[in-house]
């Protein structure tokens, strides 16, 4: 990769500062996202190391003996010249290798593990606890290559993991001097004088990235830079209390992109260059950035540059995907080519250089990532984040249609919120939209690539909808670690919206890292009035609730047709994200009388069935433990209604793994309080279940759970059918529909 000379330079690699302790950030966090050129790797190998010292695991006194490997650290930049068979104590090897940023003694350092490649699936899973960007940890010494880059919060969660550790692993990182082969060895900076400083780790050509470790009052610090331009200017700055660090002075930027031709903006910006200039110079329309072709006709896209992704890096975004070509493949195959105005690629498409101007850059998912960074460093408009484990689709449809009068909303289509196309849709930002709602699963916040998308989303304000057992089979832990990441992308002075009637065990924990972030915290609840916005009262009808809540002491009153608590909880989160972007809650409520969700989301339908007229509820869009308790509760609410029988049809929740038996457990009591006419199970889960109903089946298929339906319908029945997408439930329905038919 060349050295990025460009003003996307001027974004992503700025000298950026976050002084922290174990409770909090304590300075202004960066106005923008912000990376270092170099890697995590040696971070985590240190780390892990010393909580293996700790635990007894390793002994600090055990030898190491350089091997073949290391040689080829030799004679590089601060190598301590280690020789094949030489042998050293680890403690000394450890301290070497922080001490000089020596790259041969950190090679020697994963011997402790049997070598790199036995180290790696260690390291893996450390960095997988603390959600480090898999493109930061690409090179065993952290230095440069290709497209590795380590984002601000990278460190900064590696920091947080050195604050745990014991004073005496910090004697173990402090700074020293040796004499290796008769050769005195001294670190670039001696703090032996300032007592306060526990430890230190430089790293970077010029040592200019570092932690510094610091006795403050009762508490450790840790100041935190990236960027600097040497050990001397780093070390001025992190030792400087009083230094002006508010998020860093905001940087001038070339103009908006829409200010000037496409291609001139393209190199004023970017590294690379044009294959066919001349053709380059004349077609300058360009309305959309996309990376997804689908993309042109599911959003009638025209004008639109194309960024072309290798078979390697589409596989990095997606790890399930056995793709194997260049994404050029299928721009040469494309049957709308006149929609494309450029194509940014790697690698030339050389049949259509005299048909579409191409911009060759180094590396195309690199581009992407800057590009994106640099659009959201200039966005002028308001942006939501939201994820949870259930009612994050209903909620960010909420928000577009409160704010569908007020200007362009950018969302996702349907519920594709996962890695790839969350990264992806994050090239739509620019200031031709008006509001941007994102809402991304767990997966969208993991390490692939380069890590966290909300980075780049930069979002005012993000919402937590929920949290439970969804998605139990990756682990309940593992999920919540991850979807609070959310709150990392946020700005300085944002807001974190919180469902707080999230379990006590969940929500706590959800609550300390916004604090940590130094976010305004909001929460909302059904249940308790000394939040944000609670609910005052609702009166449930036939075909919708009229709901009165109170958000910031006003009393605000709605109808909402699609109304379960779940939806009544999603409303809230809507309106208080609302109010805190200054969009007054009270003059958006009213809205909701005309909203509509996704056609599976508690969608009542009138229908034949076996010659009799009949409510159905299709609730089959996805399902978890949680939103299958709102559902029962749902169903309970609204069963008085009808003269008919009433028929609660459940299939089983995936995804919850060895979880399965126990989460499904927790339905027991809430299906035996619906007392429904008629419980109709479908799944294996079910059967441990003690339903007090004389008239429940377990049925072992789908099409039985159909004929079950229809042996218990009378005239005016009311059917709530709910199940997870995952298991095909939405199919009963779709047979329903078919005898109807």
């Amino acid at each position: 990769m060349k050295e990025l000379k460009k003003n996307n330079e001027n974004v992503l690699f700025q000298k950026t500062k976050l002084i922290f302790n174990s409770e909090k950030i304590l300075n202004k966090r960066p106005i923008g996202n912000r990376c270092s050129k170099w890697g995590t790797m040696h971070l985590l190998l240190y780390l892990m190391i010393l909580k293996d010292i700790e635990n007894g695991v390793i002994s600090p006194d055990q030898e190491l003996t350089f091997t073949k490997e290391v040689q080829h650290e030799f004679g590089t930049l601060r190598s301590t010249r280690g020789q094949y068979g030489e042998k050293r104590l680890l403690s000394d090897v450890l301290n070497q290798a922080i001490s000089f940023n020596a790259p041969d003694c950190i090679s020697a350092l994963y011997e402790v593990y049997g070598g790199f490649e036995s180290a790696k699936g260690k390291i893996y899973q450390l960095a997988l606890m603390l959600n480090v960007s898999v493109f930061s940890r690409l090179v065993p010494t952290g230095r440069k290559n290709g497209v590795q880059l380590s984002n601000i919060y990278d460190y900064y969660k590696i920091g947080l993991a050195f604050l745990e550790l014991s004073a005496t692993s910090h004697y173990f990182i402090k700074n020293r001097s040796h004499v290796i082969h008769g050769e005195t060895y001294t670190p670039p900076i001696d703090f032996s004088e300032d007592a306060s400083i526990l430890s230190s780790i430089f790293w970077g050509t010029n040592q200019n990235d570092c932690f510094i470790f610091r006795r403050k009052s009762s508490k450790i610090e840790c100041s935190l830079i990236i960027n600097g331009e040497s050990v001397e200017d780093i070390l001025s700055s992190a030792l400087d209390d009083n230094y002006n660090w508010e998020g860093l002075s905001p940087i001038k930027l070339e103009e908006e992109r829409y200010d000037l031709p496409f291609s001139e903006w393209l190199s004023n910006n970017f590294e690379g260059y044009f294959l066919n200039e001349k053709i380059a110079k004349k077609n300058n329309k360009v309305d959309h950035v996309i990376q997804d072709l689908s993309m042109i006709d599911l959003r009638g896209f025209d004008n639109v540059a194309v960024v072309s992704l290798s078979a390697s890096h589409y596989r990095s975004l997606i790890p399930s995907t056995t793709r194997s070509f260049h994404s050029n493949i299928l721009i040469e195959k494309f049957n709308q080519k006149d929609k494309i105005s450029f194509i940014i690629t790697d690698e030339p498409i050389k049949a259509l250089m005299n048909e579409i101007p191409q911009f060759i850059v180094p590396d195309s998912l690199l581009f992407s990532y800057e590009y994106i960074s640099y659009m959201s460093e200039i966005y002028k408009g308001k942006s939501i984040g939201i994820t949870g484990s259930a009612g994050k689709s209903s909620t960010r449809l909420m928000l577009s249609h409160l704010l569908s009068d007020d200007g362009n909303v950018l969302e996702n289509i349907s519920n594709a919120n996962m890695h790839y196309p969350t990264f992806s849709l994050s090239l739509g930002i620019s200031n031709k939209v008006d509001f941007i709602v994102y809402e991304g699963a767990a997966s969208s916040m993991n390490p692939l690539a380069y890590g966290n998308n909300s980075y780049l989303w930069r979002p005012d304000v993000a919402i937590i909808t929920s949290f439970g057992s969804a998605h139990a089979g990756v682990g309940i832990q593992r999920n919540l670690r991850v979807k609070k990441q959310i709150f990392y992308g946020v700005k300085e002075g944002g807001y974190a919206v919180i469902n707080g009637d999230i379990d006590q065990e969940y929500l706590k924990d959800i609550i300390e890292v916004a604090k940590s972030l130094n976010l305004t915290i909001c929460l909302y609840s059904l249940e308790d009035q000394t939040v944000n916005c609670y609910l005052k009262n609702k009166i449930v009808m036939k075909d919708g609730t009229e709901v009165k809540i109170i958000l910031n002491d006003k009393e605000i009153t709605f109808i909402l047709k699609t109304d379960s608590d779940g939806q009544i909880q999603n409303a809230m989160a809507s309106l208080l994200a609302l109010e805190c972007t200054g969009h007054g809650a009270e003059n958006y409520a009213s809205k909701f009388s005309s909203y509509e969700s996704f056609d599976r989301i508690l969608r009542p339908k009138e229908q034949l069935i076996n010659n009799k007229m009949v409510t159905l509820v299709d609730d089959t869009h996805n399902s978890s433990i949680e939103a299958t308790i709102n559902g029962i509760k749902y169903f309970s609410s609204k069963k008085h209604f009808y003269t008919g029988s009433s028929v609660l049809v459940l299939g089983e929740v995936a995804d919850l793994a060895n979880q399965t038996k126990e989460q499904h457990k927790r339905l027991e009591p809430f299906i035996n309080s619906s007392l429904a006419d008629n419980v109709i199970l479908y799944g294996e889960p079910f059967k441990c279940l003690e339903v007090e109903n004389s008239n429940v089946v377990h049925c072992e298929t789908k099409e039985q759970v159909v004929d079950e339906i229809k042996k218990a319908v009378t005239e005016d029945s009311y059917i709530f059918v709910k199940g997870s997408h995952g298991i095909g439930f939405y199919k009963v329905v779709d047979m329903l529909q078919g005898e109807k038919n």
